[in-house]
């Protein structure tokens, strides 16, 4: 067994005192030995040894002969005009974005951007509208129309002249473009704002490369072929690319074949990085060969134009708006055939000619159009359309960005929140507040003098050597400096900021404060070999090379996890001891204080190994991070200290805890931390309640199902649980009929992203792959924003419900009216086939109520008390009982007032003496009553519109009326609108050409305004009592399938803790514990199968447009591009297997396989070369 003396540490200590010297050459022999090549001002695309076309047929398919043939890395950068090491030479732009001195190269081989969706003009929108079947039937009608008016005004006999043909088929025409028009405007607006949205999208994506040998930040956009990208786990490649320096760098490239294993890169064999695939292990260096429409995944996505896909929302909308259209139809014809039964048998038109009949009979098939047109629901899929297109703009401003218009709906409905702790919970701002080094405590404050006085003092009191001491301490500071992945880089705004983990920013933090900065010991050192961090192994591991015949393992990670492999530890001496019983309990002790003050612990831990114990970097082979660990770091290790770090709670957390709970959502917290800490910060938000439990993850994953139905009601903390058990407590919730949210922001998060019903992705600490994941990505990483997601959700689907009850309502009053009307004037008074609402009349409604109210309806705020009710199961009915109670009761109400005003209008206001549009023969009612009627029956619906904005029994309807602008001018242009026709379009609309008085007016008005006390009443009285099988829209969720032990990496529970999973496990319920017996527990692990991974380009395009009243949007466009792009390109992969599934669940397969993985970025220095990989990483630790 190797063992560390206290020879080995006096050397590891000589060779830190020698690392300023060593970094000093090191300098300059890489300054001798690089040539920066100047980039040539000839704008000739021929001064390139190479052209796209033969950098295409490097990667399609993959030719690593060709590659060999060009020099491999080094020819293939001179073709380019590039350097390995400093990247591309451009010159500093300011702000404004002046000329990089790039344009030749941009011409030669072009930017990194594909070309825009082309936009659909209004013409277009116009003409997608017009194509509705019901609207092309009524211009045919009113083509005849036409003609009989024609024939009546200029041939029929002298006396039976009628120039009002005309005026009715034009009006008919009129409304239709109206209608027409109304839509394009809409969906041209709607085309805007996703595109606005997409635009934005697009501006966040940024990508690191190395330029005038420093690390810049720049955006994806900007990427020129001959750039060198630093790649890291988590990362989605902007572009085709060669790798030209890494480690252990594996990449996805399912979407692109089909197969659902990761590729092991190679810098000979394999080097070839594609576009659009994803970097699930390793850190490497990419020299950029083609980007944009000549890389790979370009030319692909360019070649496919796929429409995206409805909604959930719109579909189950779409077939209620089929329900009602099949009703709309068959009633028509209900009415057709028995007004025309009762117009020739019941009421022989013996005194009529014939072409008084074909008029009558044309009229009636018109009235029968008119109430299709009006009756069909068009107005539904534009209103959840427009609901949407408004909440996910304004989602934005609340630091939202949806990537799936479905998550917006479903949101709204979930009904438990898996949140992460790190930066969603807690700030992210992490501070080394306390620690133990060498078995000397120290607080923050003690930082730099008193700890460095406190240590070496300690540390020199046997040896009584004080640079001996100081030289061991800055050794330790080496160890925590190398074995890290944050470093600090140059942002898009010039600034110098740290990138990566916050807890390694914080060790960081506390290394320089000491006086020993990273970056020097970094450039002073040598690695040569790296263990990523993963959840699984729970730390992080590299070997330094050391001047001495000793190289030096540095591991960094949970504390009790590094704590539990270590069998020796530095004591305050400085002299490396065994570990005893008693240290070991004070070291627990020590970390269980830390974690109950809320404190993240991470351990510290070296090992000395001899030069040829482990595999070094070039000698790496394909496959060998497969077969064995690179780094003996599983035991024998000597315990150096740990940290406590704090990362201070959201002020706004509890507060939003609490809104979730108020509204019926149960909050989890999902961690990684230890089960101390994470009770701690749990019981600071509110989640732990007296009555719940928290558990740790190796735990939960071996419970039975039965166990797990048992406890998942309660559990409320997971600790330290990895990407899996997440996935599998998102799985078995959703099998216990549960809606789910998770928040993610590590590669391996992507399965749990991918099953739960929506998925949040971090918009900060994200990786590109959590993203390319989720469905919506807080732009801030705090659990607040997630708390206003669900708000923007229920407010969605409220607007949706909110117009289904108008619609509705103004549908079975218009219908009941036209038919009782149209068979009393058949059978009576004038006898002829005309409905008191005239065709012209319903398109009016009909444009009210698909337009004007869907409009207002869908743009309405979220109000105050969305958070006050329980989330809508997922069987659940959108029409409610409340629903039917109003609509049933406010139809019967208009239905009343309609009738009474028809039957009794011509006693109370009396007829008029001159009848100019013979409104008695066209409407069956005379010019003043048929006026009042029209008028009272528009503005039942404008009040009974503002009667619908609520759909609970809270009766005040105008709460918030007055912050919405757009709905009060909605109201006014109906208002404006219905004067101008009832005062000045008399003979369009078959009412008294001279108007109406003020009193008719105010009667019209205030019988309208009755809507509202009807509304107030109705909200009063109980619900009517209807079967509960009417409200069950769809069955029960489906049970989701389950994964055995077997699907899990046995490498990775192989390399889990021995202490952590054999020992017994506590479940505990608050402050009190209740210990489970693992004897009883099943051996194998209830788990669930990953659902498909949607593989969509997080900055995709975004375009809109409308097709039988619905608007397929473009949100998830490259989504279904790419995945047929899979079956494109599959066929002549050079790595696709025909016996592999091509389908999503291979892909899903895939996702899981890079769970088992969870890598973390890491800066490494290839050995004999001074070229250094400096990356960072967003998963925390």
């Amino acid at each position: 067994m190797p063992s560390a003396n206290n020879n080995d540490l006096a050397a590891a200590q000589a060779a830190t005192a020698a690392s300023s010297s060593n970094n000093t050459n090191n300098n300059n022999n890489s300054s001798k030995e690089t040539i920066i090549v100047r980039p040539s001002t000839d704008t000739d695309t021929a001064s390139f040894a190479v052209k796209p076309e033969t950098l295409l047929q490097l990667i399609d398919p993959k030719n690593p002969a060709l590659y060999a043939d060009m020099g491999l890395a080094d020819g293939l950068a001179r073709m380019l005009k590039t350097d390995l090491v400093h990247g591309l030479t451009v010159a500093k732009t300011d702000k404004a974005g002046q000329d990089d001195g790039q344009d030749f190269r941009r011409a030669a081989f072009g930017n990194n951007t594909l070309p825009e969706t082309e936009l659909k003009s209004f013409w277009e929108f116009l003409w997608i509208a017009f194509n509705d079947k019901t609207l092309i039937v009524l211009c045919i009608a009113a083509a005849f129309k036409i003609a009989i008016g024609v024939y009546k005004a200029a041939f029929a006999p002298a006396g039976k002249r009628d120039f009002l043909g005309l005026i009715d088929a034009a009006a008919i025409i009129v409304a239709v473009l109206v209608v027409v028009l109304v839509d394009a405007v809409s969906n041209i607006r709607k085309q805007s704002q996703f595109r606005a949205l997409s635009d934005f999208a697009k501006s966040l994506s940024e990508f690191r490369v190395v330029r005038n040998g420093e690390t810049v930040q720049i955006a994806t956009s900007d990427i020129l072929t001959g750039d060198i990208c630093l790649l890291q786990t988590g990362d989605v490649i902007p572009a085709d690319g060669v790798l030209v320096q890494g480690f252990s760098v594996q990449a996805d490239e399912s979407t692109l074949t089909g197969e659902p294993i990761s590729i092991e890169k190679d810098l000979v064999k394999d080097p070839f990085m594609l576009s659009g695939t994803k970097v699930v292990n390793g850190v490497g260096r990419m020299l950029v060969i083609a980007t944009g429409v000549n890389s790979l995944n370009g030319r692909s996505l360019a070649a496919l134009d796929v429409e995206a896909e409805a909604t959930p929302l719109q579909q189950k909308l779409g077939k209620i708006a089929d329900g009602i259209a099949t009703f709309a139809i068959y009633g028509a014809v209900t009415i057709v055939a028995v007004l025309l039964t009762t117009y020739f048998v019941v009421t022989p038109p013996s005194t009529r000619d014939s072409f008084e009949i074909s008029q009558d009979i044309i009229s009636v098939f018109i009235l029968a159009v008119a109430i299709v047109v009006m009756v069909v629901p068009e107005g539904l899929p534009l209103a959840v359309t427009l609901s949407l297109a408004s909440a996910t703009v304004k989602m934005l401003k609340d630091n939202n960005l949806v990537r799936h218009l479905s998550a917006c709906e479903t949101m709204g409905n979930a009904t438990t929140i898996c949140s992460d702790k790190t930066g969603t919970l807690t700030m992210n701002q992490m501070t080394v507040v306390q620690g133990v080094i060498c078995q000397t405590a120290f607080e923050h404050k003690d930082i730099p003098a008193a700890f460095k006085d406190n240590v070496i003092a300690s540390l020199s009191s046997a040896s009584k050597d004080k640079s001996l001491a100081e030289r061991l301490l800055a050794f330790i500071a080496l160890t925590l400096n190398v074995n890290s992945t944050a470093e600090e880089t140059i942002g898009t705004d010039g600034e110098s900021v740290f990138r990566g983990s916050k807890t390694e920013v914080a060790v960081l933090n506390m290394t320089r404060l000491l006086g020993f900065d990273y970056q020097n010991d970094r450039h002073a050192s040598e690695l040569t070999a790296i263990e990523p961090f993963s959840s699984e192994r729970k730390r992080m591991s590299c070997i330094v090379r050391s001047a001495t015949t000793k190289d030096w393992i540095c591991a960094k990670g949970a504390s009790e996890i590094i704590l539990g492999i270590c069998d020796r530890y530095i004591d305050a001496n400085g002299r490396v001891q065994p570990m005893t019983a008693e240290v070991r309990a004070q070291n627990e002790k020590t970390i269980d204080a830390f974690a109950n003050n809320a404190l993240r612990t991470i351990g510290i831990a070296i090992r000395p190994l001899p030069h040829d114990h482990h595999v070094h970097i070039e000698d790496k082979t394909d496959g060998d991070a497969g077969d064995r660990d690179l780094i003996p770091d599983g035991s024998h290790l000597v315990f150096v200290g740990l940290v406590g770090i704090l990362d201070p709670l959201r002020p706004e957390v509890p507060d939003a805890v609490a809104s979730c709970q108020k509204a019926g959502i149960v909050v989890r917290m999902v961690t990684g931390d230890n089960l101390a800490t994470a009770k701690a910060i749990a019981r600071g938000c509110g989640i732990l309640s007296a009555d719940g439990l928290a558990m740790e993850g190796p735990h939960f994953r071996t419970l039975t199902q039965d166990q797990m139905d048992e406890i998942l009601p309660r559990l409320q903390v997971l600790a330290r649980s990895s990407p899996l058990d997440k996935q599998i407590l998102v799985n078995n919730l959703k099998r216990l009929g549960e809606t789910v949210a998770v928040t993610g922001d590590g590669t391996n998060d992507a399965p749990a992203l991918t099953a739960a019903d929506v998925g949040f992705a971090m918009g900060i600490a994200g990786t590109e792959v959590a993203k390319e994941a989720s469905d919506i990505v807080l732009m801030d990483d705090n659990f607040a924003s997630l708390v206003k997601a669900v708000v923007w959700g229920r407010c969605v689907y409220d607007s949706i419900r909110k117009f289904l009850q108008f619609q509705l309502t103004v549908n079975v009053a218009a219908v009941a009216i036209t038919i009782v009307t149209a068979l009393y004037t058949t059978t009576n008074g004038p006898k002829t086939m005309v409905s008191v609402l005239s065709a012209v009349q319903l398109l009016w409604i009909n444009l009210i109520i698909n337009a004007f109210a869907a409009l207002a309806l869908a743009t309405d705020p979220p109000g105050p008390g969305l958070l006050d009710r329980k989330p809508a199961s997922r069987t659940q009915s959108i029409v409610s009982p409340k629903m039917v109670k109003m609509i049933v009761c406010q139809a019967l109400f208009q239905i009343a007032v309609i009738l009474t005003l028809f039957f009794n209008g011509s006693k109370w206001f009396g007829a008029p003496e001159n009848d100019p549009t013979n409104s008695i023969k066209r409407t069956g009612a005379d010019a003043v009553t048929a006026a009042i009627i029209f008028n009272t029956f528009v503005f039942l619906q404008v009040f009974n519109l503002v009667s619908s904005r609520s759909i609970t029994d809270d009766i005040n309807v105008v709460r918030n009326f007055f912050s919405n602008r757009l709905f009060i001018a909605i109201m006014a242009i109906m208002v404006v609108s219905q004067t101008i026709m009832i005062q000045f379009a008399g003979v369009v609309f078959k009412t008294d050409p001279a108007g109406l008085s003020a009193a008719h007016w105010g009667l019209c008005i205030a019988l309208g305004f009755c809507s509202l006390p009807v509304g107030v009443v109705l909200r009063l009285l109980p619900d009517i009592p209807l079967p509960e099988s009417w409200f069950q829209s769809a069955p029960a969720a489906p049970a989701v399938p389950r994964v055995s032990d077997a699907s899990v990496d046995a490498n990775a529970n192989s390399r889990a803790d021995a202490k952590i999973a054999d020992a017994k496990v506590a479940v505990t319920a608050g402050d009190s514990s209740a210990t489970l017996d693992p004897a009883a527990v099943s051996a194998s692990a209830p788990s669930a199968s990953a659902p498909p991974v949607r593989f969509t380009s997080f900055f995709g395009s975004i375009r809109a447009a409308r097709a039988d009243q619905s608007m397929r949007l473009l949100m998830d466009r490259n989504q279904i591009r790419r995945e047929r792009a899979v079956q494109a390109r599959a066929s002549r992969h050079g790595h696709r297997n025909p016996f592999m599934s091509r389908s999503n669940a291979a892909a899903a397969t895939a996702a899981a396989a890079a769970a088992a993985a969870n890598p973390m970025g890491v800066p490494i220095q290839r050995v004999g070369t001074n070229a250094s990989v400096r990356t960072q990483s967003t998963v925390d630790q």
